[in-house]
Formats: C-alpha cells, structure tokens, sequence
C-alpha cells in the first residue's frame, strides 16, 4: 500500500510544479492551453499506442470487462438523467460532466495501483480500451461538432461520420490494437520514438492541471451541488456497483478486487484536457479532478480492505 501512496505522492509533487510556476508567473492560462495541447495531440496518442500494442488481448476481452463496462454506463446514465432533468444542461457539458462521473485515470493512477495493490499491471487494459475506444471517440465527436457549430465552420454527413478517425488519441488506440491483433512487428525505432513521445503527456496534463490551480477559483466554489454529485458518483457510486455486478456474475475474488479497485479510481486528466481543448466546464473537470484525487487515497485503500474481508 505504501506503493500506492508513493504513486499518489509523485502525482500531486507534479501538480504541485504545475502550481508554483503559475504562482511565479514564469507560466500562465496560455502556457496551460500549450500544454495540454501537446499532451492531446503528441504525448496521449504516442502512449495510447505504445500500451495497446504490447497489450495482454486475453485481459482485454475477458469477463471482467462486462462488470467494468456496466459500472460506467450505470453511472454515466444517472448523472445524464440528473443533467438533463434537474440541472438542465447543454449536451456539451453533458459530455464533460459525464466524463468526470465514470472515466478513471487508468494511466498514471492505474497503473500504479494495479502493479502494487493487484500485482498485475493487465488489469488496467480493458478499463483503458473501453474508454479510449468507445467513451472518448464518442464524446470528443460529439465536442467537436458542437464546437465547429459554434465557431460557425459547416459540416457534412461525411464530416461528421470520420471525426473519430481524425481525432489523434482515437487514431492511437486503434493503431496499438490493430497491430496487436495482427500480430504486425512494429520497428524498434518506431516503438522507442513513441515510448519516449508518450512521456510528454502525464507531466503535460498534470503540470496544465497546476496551473490552472493557481489561476483560476478555487476548487468546490463554484457549481457546488453538481460537482458535490459527480464526486458521489464517481468516489462511491461507481466502485460500489462495479461490486454489486461482481457478486452477481460470481467472479473470483481476484478479479471482484481488481473490477472494485479500477471502478474506484479518481477522473482521469484526460477530462481536463478534453475540457480545455473544447472550451467546455473546465471548471467542473478541473474541481471534480482535484478533489477525487484526494478521496479516492482514502476510498482505493477502503475498497481493497472490504473486498479483501
């Protein structure tokens, strides 16, 4: 568990780097918009890539991944009802909200949480795959198209159809997995430059994430009953159901620990930087990334003690 911790640590000491310089000012807002531009257009798809052609496909396409999948969309369709019904959102920040509710940081919180707690960093693929290849091209399509509306730009059926396919992190996750599945060698050189590409994009996203800290209001104050919600459901709602379609499809304790666990981790950067790029509820992506960072130490470490019992 001190593992994980250390995990956490070295996350936070980053954002923290991220804080300090917008203090100092040597870094401001366009400095954070640089940033997660880099880590949207270099550094995710570098990694996507990198981590789903080297993928255990066994993993992937296993059980576990029936639980993972209905924990999301359960979550994701109770903050929908709640958006649309009750605080009556625009269907953007119905995507961004949506986001923060059910997609987790299976990267640089999972990974490390899978390889000390689970002792088997596979876990965390299919938690990936799901997201990066349905939940993002999905969402960041639909964020598109409302920004291009916005902007005024026209769109054409075609357009619309072959946005996931132009979208960088899409074009990653489905260029691993094709080269998986096929079995395609992939040049030494090729798989170097990507690793050390894909480097760029957690300190990227995390030091943008500081910055925006220092700059911008502080975390909790503004949309405080939506943001209180979306860190109910994504702290307590989505690991307790991931748990609940665990007993009822009886999977093994080691898989029951692990589906709890990654359901239970904190809203991935990557809503942060999907936010920012669209220029839509950053401050929420911002708030509800800040906060279930810090609870989910407390709740991943409860998770493990209950299902462990």
């Amino acid at each position: 568990m001190g593992q994980v911790l250390h995990g956490f640590a070295m996350i936070w000491l980053i954002i923290g780097v991220g804080w300090f310089v917008g203090h100092l000012k040597v870094m401001d807002d366009s400095a954070q918009r640089v940033l997660t531009r880099v880590a949207y257009y270099v550094g995710l798809p570098a990694i996507l890539f990198h981590s789903l052609q080297s993928a255990d496909l066994g993993r992937i396409f296993s059980s576990n991944v029936i639980v993972s999948a209905g924990a999301v969309a359960t979550t994701l369709g109770i903050y929908l009802l709640l958006a649309t019904f009750l605080w009556h959102r625009s269907l953007p920040h119905k995507i961004i909200g949506g986001y923060t509710s059910c997609y987790v940081n299976a990267n640089n919180m999972g990974l490390p949480v899978a390889a000390h707690v689970l002792h088997d960093t596979s876990w965390v693929a299919p938690v990936l795959l799901m997201q990066v290849a349905f939940l993002q091209p999905v969402g960041l399509a639909v964020l598109d198209a409302s920004r291009a509306a916005r902007e005024g730009h026209r769109s054409s059926l075609w357009w619309s159809i072959s946005l996931p396919l132009r979208n960088p992190m899409t074009l990653g996750v489905f260029g691993g997995l094709a080269s998986n599945l096929v079995g395609l060698p992939v040049p030494r050189l090729l798989l170097e430059t990507s690793e050390l590409m894909g480097g760029i994009a957690v300190p990227a996203m995390l030091l943008g994430f500081g910055i925006s800290l220092r700059l911008g209001p502080l975390p909790g104050k503004s949309n405080m009953p939506e943001t209180l919600t979306v860190i109910g459901l994504k702290a307590i709602v989505q690991p307790l159901i991931a748990l609940l379609l665990a007993e009822l499809l009886r999977l093994d304790a080691t898989t029951t620990l692990a589906v709890v666990v990654m359901a239970g981790l904190p809203t991935a950067q990557n809503v942060f930087v999907f936010a920012t790029w669209a220029d839509e509820s950053v401050t929420l992506a911002r708030d509800v990334i800040f906060i279930t960072s810090v609870v989910s130490i407390v709740s991943v470490t409860a998770m493990v003690w209950v299902v462990s019992l």
